[in-house]
Order: structure tokens, then sequence, then C-alpha cells
């Protein structure tokens, strides 16, 4: 089972008083996802730069499998360590908590040069597999490279604010994450606009900004005064502790390789049905969706330590009721994207296109897209509630399904029964069909603690 203790996380540690308060922190920490923001803010650059936005966008969807497999194997290192420390600490053991988050730092740096070496090896293969050609590919080439240049940077202003989090100085964490997501949008306009660097320029502001948030971790545990001691023997490969990241960290890993295969998938339809355009479109249409999803993923992510504890402590109605309150949040929060993106799309569109012809397009797909956006939420919550309470695999299971045996199947097969207007509701009739794959999995698996529940009692308030 898969427990995070209370004294892992000391934003927890005043579960027992003030829980809401806790609850806002960790979603928020998790909210200003760094990776997520640079993605928003590159699109939105690259998209308004003149004469060829458009292309640059299908550039940077056509390349997006290869930064969400950089971003999946992120995760595997960055949940996985954070966890691993958590139980340690739990068990009062310190020494064994600061070699798991020594080792996540020497995991990281091999797994970004490894990285690297082979994109650059195999990139003319890497390149047509994934269809990269056209008009489009001398900007995804340009785009990529650099970014793949810089994975090490990528991976570690993902992972090093995680483990700060979980040495326990979650306002600091968050601090690091907006400082390279501000420095993002000021450089980006700077390089795209002001030096006129177009795409590349995007790429090199997006590499500088996770610099800094990767020094400001170094400095924190170097030069600060962290709870968790780094050292050269921390530093030290240890079998144990991999099995231990692995173990944890593999559901979301698992979840954005899936995530990577769809979108593989999906651009290969969308070249199909549309050609190069359409992928531009689905790029500005996934960034608006995303932009939704951020609220998810941080409320998603946020209650797990909340979840984790209680559930560890047998308290079920108290985890049972935090799923409840998540579950409500992101209603709330998806219904605001739904009316916006029903009532609003052109506005939302034209932050990511200008050419008239394509927002037109992007807009229409955005509407049917998102006409079932509430629903969206289901996967994340349940998912992250099975990871914290010792349903790993299952929510591996519902991860993988939802991205690759229903997402990718329903873009690359519902066009062929419906038309072009399929590559747009492809989203809802996977949320229909996974909401209720979600049910039948979450009923076996908790309802007999659920009558319990019911039996003695409502679940108290959080």
């Amino acid at each position: 089972m898969i427990v995070i203790p209370l004294s892992a996380y000391p934003s927890v540690a005043t579960l027992t008083v003030n829980s809401r308060t806790t609850y806002a922190v960790n979603c928020w920490t998790l909210c200003v996802s760094s990776n997520t923001m640079y993605q928003m803010v590159d699109r939105i650059y690259i998209g308004n730069i003149p004469e060829v936005g458009a292309l640059g966008l299908t550039a940077v969807g056509l390349t997006a499998p290869i930064t969400t497999i950089i971003l999946a194997v992120s995760t595997l290192f960055a949940f996985g360590s954070a966890s691993t420390i958590s139980i340690r600490l739990g068990e009062e053991k310190k020494e064994e908590a600061e070699r798991a988050a020594g080792n996540a730092i020497t995991y990281t740096f091999t797994a970004s040069m490894i990285i690297t070496v082979l994109f650059f090896f195999f990139k003319p293969q890497i390149f047509e597999a994934l269809k990269i050609t056209g008009q489009s590919a001398p900007y995804a080439s340009n785009y990529i490279d650099t970014i793949v240049f810089g994975t090490v940077f990528n991976m570690f202003s993902f992972v090093i604010p995680i483990l700060i989090r979980s040495d326990g100085s979650p306002i600091f964490s968050m601090i690091t994450t907006l400082v390279g997501s501000i420095l993002n949008i000021i450089l980006g306009a700077v390089l795209i606009f002001g030096l006129d660097m177009g795409i590349q320029g995007a790429a090199i502001s997006t590499v500088i900004s996770q610099a800094v948030p990767t020094l400001l971790g170094v400095l924190y545990f170097w030069k600060g005064k962290p709870t968790l001691h780094i050292s050269a023997k921390t530093l030290r490969p240890n079998i144990g502790i991999l099995k231990s990241i692995i173990k944890i960290g593999i559901v979301p890993c698992s979840n954005q390789l899936s995530v990577s295969i769809a979108q593989v998938v999906g651009n290969h339809s969308l070249m199909i049905y549309g050609g190069e355009a359409y992928i531009g479109a689905m790029t500005a249409i996934r960034s608006v969706f995303q932009i939704f999803m951020m609220g998810v993923y941080g409320v998603g992510q946020g209650f797990q330590p909340i979840v984790g504890y209680n559930y560890a402590k047998k308290n079920y109605r108290r985890a049972f009721a935090t799923l409840k309150l998540s579950v409500i949040w992101n209603i709330g929060i998806l219904t605001l994207g739904i009316i916006l993106a029903q009532l609003f799309p052109h506005s939302l569109i034209s932050l990511f296109i200008k050419d008239a012809s394509l927002s037109a397009i992007a807009a229409d797909g955005l509407r049917k897209f998102t006409i079932l956006l509430p629903l969206s939420l289901f996967v994340s919550v349940v998912s992250g509630f099975m990871m914290m309470t010792g349903k790993e695999k299952t929510a591996i299971c519902l991860n993988i399904s939802y991205q690759i045996l229903i997402s990718a199947a329903t873009i690359y097969f519902l066009p062929l029964i419906i038309g072009i207007d399929g590559l747009w509701y492809s989203q809802p009739l996977t949320d229909v069909i996974t909401v209720v794959l979600t049910t039948i999995l979450f009923v076996r698996g908790y309802g007999s603690i659920i009558k319990q529940i019911r039996k003695n009692g409502n679940p108290p308030g959080v």
C-alpha cells in the first residue's frame, strides 16, 4: 500500500486543525506546474508569430509526443521519490529519506542525458515515425532540438520543486515554479518578438526559464536549511530506492507515456482527415483544454497526501469525504470551463491562432471537443485516489485504458463513422466510455467500504 505519512508533509501537519487550508496550499502548488505553464506560454507566443504562427503551432503539436515522454520520465522520479521520502520520514528513517532525495537527483540527471543522446542519435527515425514532414518540419526541428538539448533543466525544473515540497517547504516550491514561469513569459516576448528569433526563441526562453528553478533548487539543498541533507553519499545510486521510486512513480509515468502514444495516433488521424492545418487547430484546442484541466490536476494531486494519510489510519470516512470535496471543486472548475468554451470559443482560440480560417475551424472544434468537459475529471481524480489507497495496478490500467485503448481508438475510428467531426467528438465519447469504466472499477474496489461508511453514518466534513 502507498502511504504518505503526516510527517512527510509539514503543510499537512495541520490536517486535523484546518484541512481546507492544507488542501488549498497543496492544490495551488501543483496547479502552477511549470511544465504546463511553459507549454501554454510557448503555444500562445508561437501562434502569434507573424506569417508562421499556424505552421509553428502545428510543429509544436507534431513534437508533443517527445515532450510528453520527457514529462513522463520526470513524473516517474518526481512523484516516486516524493512518496518514498514521505514513507521513510513516517518510519522515522531520515537517512533513507535523504538517500531517496539524492537518488532522485542522480537518476533524473542520468535519464536526462540518456534521453538527449538517444534523441539526437535517432532523430531521423523519430521524425519519420511521427510523420514530421512538409512545411512544418523545419519549425519542428528548430523547436524540439533546443527543447531536448535542455532536457536536463526540463526534468529538474519539474522534479526539484516536488522534492522541496516533500522537504517541508511548499511555499518555496511554489516560488521556484512561479519564478521560472514568469521568466518564461518575459523572455519569450523578448526573444520571439523583440529579437525576432521566432519559434526557436520560444524554445530557448523555455530552457533558460527551466534552468533558473533548477539553480534555485540546488541552492536550497546545498546552501539553505533543508530538512533533508543531500551529500555525495546520498547521491550514490541504490537499487532498492530505485525500485521504490519506480513502484510508486510508475502510475503517473504510465499515464504520460500513454498520453504520448495517444498523441501519435491522434496526429496520424488529424493528418489523414485534415492535414497539417488540423494538427495546428487541435494543438490550440488541447491547449485551451489543458488550461481548464490545470485546476483539476492541481486538485487531484493536492488531495492525495490527505487521502493517503487518513486511509492508512483507517479513517475511511475522512478519506472519502476528501475525495468528494475534490470532485465537487473539479465539477465547479470544469463547469466554468464548458460555459466559457461554448460561449466564447473564438476568444479562447484567438490566444493561440490568428489565422481567420484556421481559427474558425478550431473554434468549431473546441465547442464539440468540450461539450462534456466536466466528465474529464474522473480519471484524474479516481486514479489519484487509487494510487494513494493501495490500488496502484488498477490506477495504471485505468490510465493506460483511458489514453491508448479509448482515447486513441476513438480519434482513429470515429472519423471513419461520422466524418471529420469525429476528430472533435472523440473526446466527449472517450469521456463517456471512461466514466463507465471508472465507475465499475471504483465500485468493485471500494464498494464494501462505502457500504460500511453509509451504515455507520455520513462522512464528516473536512
